[in-house]
This record gives structure tokens, C-alpha cells and sequence, in this order.
């Protein structure tokens, strides 16, 4: 009785229930870009970027049979590998990272046979310490509807460990029902060879993404690495391999999203034979020796800059 009073003395009374905000909130991580993973864009939102870490563990054998050991070491490996992004304008991503949406992980075998030992900051702990290469990435998103997505990729690796190395790709991610996600792409590549010409080479990933709760998410990867092309295509061979030499992946991985206030975070683990099935045209083999879990941190900043309307 006492606020109807009040309010019929004085129409400006309010009755205010919680404090107003004070100023304007960044816009949040998991709004912005979507907490769910298999119905992400293939680039950031403007203004916003990414922090990633990655750590990979595993083995190799020796390398195949008809090869002159271009694939790096042998026995019991691991890296470390921490990477930036950021979103420049819309639908544009440029990084430091060998973390790229529905590109990762890649299926290239050259020269470090998917063991990491890319990033801003990489190194390897064993068999050696040394520090890796740096893969600087542009990446254009052309189309993104509610079902499709396609993108342009092109990837340079800054040799500090290797050699010389470009990748231009097509990644494509295909959306149903929100929850699911079918990835793919076209990537051909050209990398320096100490030995020889350059080794050019196709790789076409295949994944499969389901969102089995908002926040967790699971991951089924292979593809085809078709390594070493030079000889078909350049008729001439770049002595590396006694090719051209094709390997199949098989990979799986969990995941989950936790938002964080204003930011968003990524947690993830694999299991992946990166070289389950080579074959040449003489010879193949299944290869289970050949393995590497990877535990990785994604994190995903609020959004930090906007431009004008359009852009």
C-alpha cells in the first residue's frame, strides 16, 4: 500500500529491483561464436581471438620400406606447441597456430609425420630439444549459412627446424541439426626438399563432429594423405620416396566447452594412428606401432574490437 502511494504522489518512482549495469559488457565468447563446437563458423567473429596449447605424445617406427627417412625421427616422441589467432574482420583469420577449425588435426605426414613441433612457440622434448617450426595462416570464410560453410586457407611454415613449406586449402564444414558436423577439405602442398625438387602433395581430411550435449563433444577423423605427387605431376621424382605414397589416418577425439565468465575454453583429448594404412603401388601395410595421444587447450577471447556496420 505504502509504494502504491508513493507512486501515485510521485509517477517518476521506480521500485527498482537489481542495480542497473554500469557501462556495456564485451560480448561473450560462448554467445558470439556458440558454445556448441560442430556448429562453429570456420573463422572467428571479428575482434576476437584465440589462445591455443597443444602437447603430443607417441611413438614411431621405423620409416617404410622404399622411403629415405624424409619423415623425421623414430622411437618415443613428444612436442609442445602453444599458437595465437585472431579475427581481423569479418569472415578473415590470421595466425600463428597449426590449430585451424576443422582442420585439426591435419593428415600431412611431412616432414614431422603429425607430431606437433609447429606453433608460435613449438618445441620438441625427446627424442631431441629442439624448437620447431612456425606456421603462419590466413583463412578467408566465402560462404557461411546455416548449413554450409567454405573457407580458403593458405598456410606458410616459417622454417626454423626444417624446411620451407606452403599449404593452400579448401576446408568445408557441412551442419545438421545443430548437433552434428561433417568437415572436409582439399589441400595441396609444396615443401621444400633438401634432397631433390619439391615434394608436392594432395591430403583430403574427413571428419565427424557430434555435439552429444551442448559443451560435449566427440570427434571422428581419417582422410587421405596422397604424399609425394612429384613424379606424377612434374615427371620427375624428389627422391625422398620411391612414390608417389598414400596414407590413411585414423584418429578419435573428446572434448568439452567450459565458458568462463566472458571467455570460453576448449578442453580436448585424442588417441591417433597417423599412418594406419600405407600403401604404394608395389606394396601396402597397416601400421599400429606408429601412434600419438594428444591432450590440447583452446581459448577463445570475448570480443575485443568491433568495426563499422558490415565489416
Amino acid at each position: 500500500m505504502e509504494d502504491e502511494a508513493r507512486s501515485r504522489d510521485n509517477p517518476d518512482w521506480v521500485d527498482e529491483v537489481e542495480a542497473p549495469p554500469v557501462g556495456r559488457m564485451k560480448d561473450r565468447a560462448s554467445e558470439v561464436y556458440g558454445i556448441r563446437y560442430a556448429n562453429r563458423n570456420l573463422t572467428m567473429p571479428r575482434g576476437m581471438m584465440r589462445g591455443t596449447f597443444d602437447t603430443v605424445v607417441g611413438r614411431r617406427t621405423e620409416n617404410p620400406q622404399g622411403t629415405n627417412e624424409p619423415f623425421g625421427p623414430t622411437g618415443t616422441i613428444s612436442s609442445m606447441n602453444f599458437g595465437v589467432a585472431i579475427s581481423l574482420a569479418k569472415d578473415f583469420e590470421i595466425g600463428f597456430s597449426r590449430y585451424r577449425m576443422a582442420s585439426f588435426p591435419g593428415v600431412s605426414v611431412y616432414p614431422g609425420f603429425g607430431f606437433g613441433d609447429e606453433g608460435l612457440i613449438s618445441f620438441s622434448m625427446s627424442p631431441e630439444v629442439e624448437f620447431g617450426d612456425i606456421p603462419l595462416y590466413l583463412r578467408f570464410e566465402a560462404l557461411s549459412s546455416d548449413h554450409v560453410k567454405l573457407g580458403f586457407d593458405a598456410v606458410f611454415r616459417i622454417p626454423v627446424r626444417t624446411e620451407f613449406g606452403f599449404l593452400g586449402g579448401i576446408p568445408m564444414r557441412f551442419v545438421i541439426q545443430e548437433q552434428f558436423a561433417f568437415d572436409t577439405a582439399l589441400e595441396f602442398t609444396i615443401d621444400s626438399n633438401p634432397q631433390g625438387p619439391s615434394v608436392w602433395s594432395l591430403n583430403i581430411p574427413v571428419t565427424f563432429v557430434a555435439n552429444a550435449t551442448d559443451r560435449l563433444f566427440f570427434k571422428l577423423s581419417s582422410g587421405m594423405n596422397l604424399f609425394d605427387l612429384s613424379q606424377t605431376i612434374r615427371t620427375a621424382t624428389s627422391g625422398l620416396v620411391n612414390g608417389p605414397f598414400y596414407f590413411i589416418p585414423l584418429g578419435a577425439t573428446v572434448g568439452y566447452t567450459v565458458p568462463a565468465r566472458s571467455t570460453m575454453m576448449d578442453v580436448f583429448a585424442s588417441f591417433r594412428f597417423p599412418a594406419l594404412y600405407g600403401f604404394t603401388t608395389r606394396a601396402s601395410a597397416v601400421t599400429t606401432e606408429t601412434w600419438q595421444v594428444t591432450i590440447g587447450l583452446n581459448i577463445y577471447s570475448p570480443v575485443l574490437f568491433k568495426g563499422r556496420a558490415g565489416l
